[in-house]
């Protein structure tokens, strides 16, 4: 788990990182949870609820809620119950799958754009299926230029209109699957499955071994989807942040 949690930072940079006392603090101006995080990964050694009054301070003074990722790592074991009694909310429940490329299944449409570098139509058509604002897309830009493992992005054409898109990260043996979207005018097709089946032959292509995702447990045509294609949960986590 603790592997997947650091490849998953790895795959989705933010703007400013902060390490506090076995605590990885993330910052992005405000763009996803995930990136505008605390995730308490490794042992402390400072008292616990000093550290959330200083989290606390740091994340208010950016202007940003506090929001913490809380994995089965999470490190001390009850913070999560600390948390709670301090008021924090839950929000967010997400499955982090996994999936064996031994058997690949082969796409019936591989007509594909695929990009090593993020490239303006790829991050204009995110965008516009997503409804991302244009403050937003700055940020996402500047995050996904800050990428180090090797990626691509993947856009699937259908009669030469993109109709879904996505990005996947390598880091040793593994593709992660992201921003994984389909415009909403071509849902139901089954062209998100051809898009995943087109970025893992390609991650497959480039050594890896096993795929991982991430999928919210309420998102259930992406959950349904997953399971289809092989995908096996290997844990939950969620997010706990300060009630307004």
């Amino acid at each position: 788990m603790r592997f997947l949690e650091e490849i998953q930072m790895n795959a989705l940079p933010p703007l400013q990182t902060v390490l506090y006392d076995g605590w990885v603090l993330r910052f992005a101006d405000g763009y996803t949870h995930r990136a505008n995080s605390i995730n308490p990964l490794y042992q402390p050694l400072q008292n616990v609820h000093e550290k959330m009054d200083q989290c606390e301070i740091i994340f208010k003074r950016k202007k940003l809620m506090p929001a913490y990722k809380i994995t089965p790592l999470v490190s001390p074991e009850n913070l999560d119950e600390l948390l709670e009694s301090r008021g924090y909310r839950i929000i967010n429940h997400t499955s982090v799958q996994t999936l064996n490329l031994c058997n690949l299944i082969e796409p019936s449409i591989d007509t594909t754009i695929i990009c090593y570098d993020l490239e303006e139509d790829w991050l204009q058509h995110y965008c516009k299926f997503n409804y991302v604002n244009a403050e937003n897309k700055t940020i996402l830009r500047k995050m996904l230029n800050n990428l180090t493992p090797l990626k691509f992005f993947t856009s699937l054409l259908v009669k030469n209109e993109v109709v879904a898109c996505g990005m996947a990260v390598l880091e040793k043996g593994f593709v992660g699957l992201y921003n994984i979207t389909v415009s909403e005018e071509h849902r139901n097709n089954g062209y998100g499955t051809q898009l995943i089946l087109n970025m893992i032959k390609t991650g497959k292509s480039h050594g890896a071994e096993n795929a991982y995702l991430q999928v919210m447990v309420e998102n259930l045509p992406a959950y349904h989807l997953y399971k289809k294609l092989g995908f096996k949960e290997v844990y939950k986590y969620h997010y706990r942040i300060l009630r307004d």
